[in-house]
């Protein structure tokens, strides 16, 4: 039996196949094909190329008859507005974005921001789609808006629906009741029957359309199960199983998502702009604490001041990895080449910082302190976690972060707990692809990814940075503040 397992991310998409015992048989990714500048993703485009890349990995298998389940999981806070034909009417207003607007900021007022924190566990924000959705109706009438996902699902199956996770991206979901909150809906002017479903993750749709499947090379037998938000499947594809377990994703921004038991009481928690999205088999909640700046101030790093250094035997990482320095460096930097955006502060007019530059620094200390400061900022965001009682125990790395071992031990001691490297790199479509082959056979996707993770040695504290770095940290933090003012 053969599981695909959709990704579709903010660049780009890919297609992952598996068979149900986690071997991975082919994969296809693609970015969308945009025009230089352009901002928004045209609906079309998103569907041409998620359609392309299931295509070509199914044109890769040896028997395209086993493939038994596709599903889809995605990006949140976007959504395609369409129209009673299906048609899509504006374009896709990307989760990056925000879109401010008199009309949003009357209704936070009018509702108050911590009626919409109780609501929907979240801080009102101009980048969550209950935002874009009353910038799209000021210019066109809409039938359904269908989030991500769900639209990919309903160009298959013709189903609206769309998973708990997404929809708690909206600003118009009842956490806590587990519904599409009436006074939401009523404040908006958005009626229920304009938004999708709301389903669990992992629910099945039904069958492939007839003319999807013939495009697409596959058998009409094949069903299609709803996936969830791309950081709960990727959670689930490392191997968030249990109560203090957290997925550390490092990629062009780093995301840890822990797995903690209760809804924290104080509304603190979403003042620091924490979220609280109920995770699989009803075992908790987890939340999302990311820095935007992450792997692209090392990929600025790499390509402003390393490019020098490529090789053709080596890449800039390998050979700055091989570099760096194994103790902690007398540097500071702030990680905010993009703003500070994430959690727990947004402000777009910060910016970056490298204090305790002298004539005998060199490239290699600037890479490692980097990586410090991202670091920094984790532990930052870990510190606001606790006090919501959100507790960290096992910290599993995934993402181009976890293939450097420098930054996997700066992470190890400057987090102060064992990092656990997952083998695996397709954890989000491997994660989809498990909720679907648990759909199809009717088992619990956490017992059957068991079959699927892998992981390599832990990394342990060094005591001795640990203690170098907690005193670094507290300079961090008066920084921070600092800059956080600016």
């Amino acid at each position: 039996m053969i599981s695909l397992g959709i990704d579709i991310g903010g660049t780009g998409c890919k297609c992952v196949a598996f068979d149900h015992t986690g071997v991975q048989l082919s994969m296809t990714y693609e970015e969308y094909p945009l025009a230089a500048g352009m901002v928004n993703l045209p609906p079309l485009v998103l569907a041409a190329s998620v359609f392309r890349v299931i295509r070509s990995c199914v044109d890769k298998l040896a028997n395209k008859a086993d493939v038994a389940v596709m599903t889809i999981s995605s990006f949140g806070e976007s959504f395609v507005a369409i129209d009673e034909k299906g048609n899509p009417v504006d374009d896709i207003l990307m989760y990056f974005g925000n879109a401010e607007s008199a009309a949003f900021d009357a209704l936070v007022k009018k509702v108050g921001a911590e009626r919409f924190m109780d609501i929907c566990r979240i801080l009102p924000d101009a980048s969550y789609s209950l935002a874009k959705m009353l910038y799209t109706l000021q210019k066109t009438p809409v039938w359904k808006f269908l989030f991500i996902a769900g639209y990919i699902c309903y160009r298959l199956t013709g189903q609206t629906m769309t998973d708990v996770s997404l929809a708690c991206r909206t600003l118009l979901y009842d956490v806590q009741a587990g519904c599409w909150s009436p006074e939401l809906l009523a404040a908006a002017g958005i009626g229920e029957d304009q938004l999708p479903t709301v389903v669990q993750p992992g629910t099945l749709l039904g069958g492939l359309l007839p003319s999807v499947a013939a495009e697409l090379g596959l058998p009409q037998g094949v069903q299609v199960v709803i996936g969830t938000h791309d950081q709960i499947v990727n959670a689930l594809g490392a191997g968030v199983k249990q109560i203090g377990d957290a997925v550390d994703t490092s990629g062009t921004c780093e995301c840890i998502t822990p797995l903690y038991p209760v809804i924290p009481e104080s509304l603190d928690f979403q003042r620091d702009n924490f979220a609280c999205v109920p995770y699989l088999e009803e075992l908790g909640y987890v939340t999302y604490a990311y820095n935007i700046s992450a792997g692209s101030v090392v990929r600025w790093c790499r390509d402003a001041l390393g490019a020098h250094l490529q090789t053709d035997e080596k890449s800039v990482y390998a050979v700055l990895n091989e570099t760096a320095p194994e103790e902690p460096t007398s540097l500071m930097v702030l990680p905010f080449l993009q703003g500070m955006g994430g959690t727990p502060d947004v402000n777009p007019n910060a910016t970056g910082l490298i204090a305790g530059l002298t004539t005998q620094t060199r490239l290699p200390d600037i890479y490692r302190a980097i990586l410090e400061g991202i670091t920094f900022e984790m532990r930052y965001n870990m510190e606001k976690l606790s006090g919501g009682n959100v507790r960290i125990n096992r910290l599993l790395a995934c993402g181009g972060g976890a293939r450097s071992p420098v930054w996997l031990q700066i992470k190890a001691d400057i987090l102060g707990c064992e990092i656990i490297p997952v083998k695996r790199e397709e954890t989000g479509a491997m994660g989809s692809a498990i909720l679907g082959l648990a759909a199809v056979l009717g088992e619990s996707p956490l017992k059957l990814a068991e079959a699927f993770w892998q992981y390599a040695d832990p990394i342990r504290p060094n005591p001795e940075h640990m203690a170098v770095y907690t005193r670094r940290y507290e300079l961090y933090k008066q920084l921070r503040a600092f800059y956080k003012e600016i």
